[in-house]
């Protein structure tokens, strides 16, 4: 009988043991890791656009994880991909990737596997710290073969792989090869409400506008969608080479861009473009006013990015309808792979809201140096001017209901709020954790000529002025406001500086009197810290 006993008691345990234990999760053994630079979400089939300029990405979509609603961090490429690749927030402008933090290919080179960075931004280098992780890295030729990709999958077939590539084309001049101009040379389409935003804006600026200029309009947004639908291609040729190889069973693909682009959907700031076309002399028209790329506002056109998980240890077919960021790629990719999560991370890994009952908390950030943006999961978007948006471009605090607004046209700020203090505590908290050390060391030429073929003249200025404040002394920053006709930005930039100075108290009781003179709030609030130090 105890016998008996003793051998139902070990049927008993075996079967508890096999009902309740949690089976190890399917690992894949490749990783791929796709930043298209530069693509806005809506201008995808996938979500809705009518022009099919993705079929790659949407049956990558269709087969996995389409996160519908993901911000990237920054509306430009350094800053965004400084926070992707740390699992961090940015709170300051930066093109360098700190060297006190992991990289996340840093993570896949510990644990063994073979790394590869493939990257045709020539601000993605190693001298930015980009490098950082990868056995191999190497530049790519936008237009260009995959063949330096392709080597290294080849070569490395036998091995765990970890492969970063990010292609270029979308961005700006969006001028495919010849004979793939499809809808730049067929111009006939406005998307989205531009035709009515058009003439209501022309009218309440006085601006130029002409058949001429929304037709130069509509075809420079045909090229912007045939360098999409280029850069899918590309993407695929990648992919065919995995299923070559006999990886592509083996293998998880997180596709996402480092932000969108403008598009002429709304009014630029001074600060870019516009500032220059006025003083240049131009008439200001449709073209030269509206925001036609990206990198100082936060508006959906420029943050709203997609983000696709496919593959190994993924559902199929399952789309997430809440705010996730770029931010949260890094202990994702860490988690599905199996590997050890660092501490300090900011970045919440993606993999929670593929439970069947999600937590309903969720908010997504985007930063520039001018505002900054929080999405909520019921469709709120604060934009929120910082102290620099509000000294150099009068900036007003704007929110929106995405739902019923998409194209953000009316501020619902004076009517919610309670809405806006809400959020305004999460941009607030995301800022005070970001990583908020601007660079060290001045742009090489190496940056310095990215920088200008990119367009980010501005953050080049910027980057230029905050060294030559840094290197003031405190009487040099104290006669920046003695000078009526110190411009406030760089005001507020003296201010800085001198919060993170001793003062003595002749330098306070200057401030003190600068305190009383000061028109901008912005300064004014600068100046209270520095005494306050």
């Amino acid at each position: 009988m105890i016998r008996r006993s003793k051998a139902l008691w070990a049927v008993l345990c075996a079967f508890v043991l096999a009902t309740c234990s949690t089976p190890e999760p399917e690992r894949p053994e490749h990783v791929l890791l796709v930043v298209i630079d530069t693509l806005r979400a809506d201008h995808l089939s996938i979500f809705g656009y009518p022009r099919p300029t993705s079929p790659t990405i949407d049956a990558l979509a269709r087969e996995g994880v389409l996160f519908k609603r993901a911000l990237s961090q920054a509306s430009f490429t350094s800053p965004s991909m400084v926070s992707l690749m740390t699992g961090r927030y940015v709170a300051k402008e930066r093109a360098t990737i700190p060297a006190d933090l992991t990289t996340l290919a840093e993570n896949f080179q510990r644990a063994g596997w073979a790394t590869g960075g493939f990257a045709s931004n020539p601000l993605i280098t190693a001298e930015n710290g980009f490098a950082r992780g990868f056995d191999t890295f190497a530049a790519l030729a936008e237009h260009g073969p995959n063949e330096e990709i392709e080597r290294f999958l080849s070569a490395n077939k036998g091995r765990r792989t970890f492969t970063y590539v990010h292609i270029t084309e979308p961005h700006d001049p969006y001028v495919s090869p010849e004979g793939q101009r499809q809808w730049r040379e067929s111009a006939g389409y406005l998307p989205g409400d531009r035709a009515e935003f058009y003439a209501r804006v022309a009218a309440e600026l006085g601006l130029k506008s002409s058949p001429e200029l929304v037709s130069r309009i509509q075809q420079e947004i045909g090229g912007y969608d045939d360098e999409v639908r280029y850069a899918d291609g590309r993407v695929g040729a990648v992919l065919a080479h995995y299923t070559k190889l006999g990886l592509r069973e083996r293998l998880c693909v997180a596709l996402t861009a480092d932000h969108g682009e403008g598009l002429w959907q709304h009014v630029a700031l001074m600060n870019g473009q516009r500032g220059r076309s006025v003083r240049a002399g131009e008439t200001p028209d449709l073209m030269n006013t509206l925001m036609p790329t990206h990198g100082n506002q936060v508006h959906q056109s420029l943050v709203h990015v997609p983000l696709v998980l496919s593959g190994v240890g993924l559902p199929r077919g399952k789309p997430i309808d809440a705010p996730v960021e770029n931010v949260d790629l890094y202990p994702t990719l860490l988690e599905l792979a199996g590997l050890k999560l660092q501490s300090g991370l900011q970045g919440r890994s993606l993999l929670r809201w593929l439970e069947s009952d999600p937590p309903r908390e969720a908010h997504a950030f985007s930063f520039t140096r001018f505002n900054v943006t929080v999405v909520d999961r019921e469709g709120w978007a604060l934009i929120l001017p910082t102290a620099e948006g509000e000294c150099a471009e009068q900036l007003q605090l704007e929110l929106f209901y995405l739902p019923e607004d998409p194209h953000q046209r009316r501020n619902r700020a004076g009517d919610k709020p309670q809405i806006v203090e809400r959020l305004r505590k999460v941009a607030e908290q995301r800022l005070s954790i970001g990583i908020a050390e601007a660079d060290a060391q001045p742009p090489s030429d190496e940056n310095r000529a990215a920088l200008e073929q990119l367009g980010y003249l501005d953050q080049l200025a910027q980057a230029d002025l905050r060294r030559e404040y840094e290197r003031a002394g405190t009487d040099e920053l104290l006669a920046k406001f003695a000078n009526s006709a110190t411009p406030c930005t760089q005001r507020l930039l003296a201010a800085e500086m001198l919060g993170q100075r001793a003062l003595d108290d002749a330098s306070k009781t200057a401030l003190r009197e600068q305190l009383t003179r000061e028109s901008s709030n912005a300064v004014k609030a600068q100046l209270e810290r520095a005494l306050a130090r």
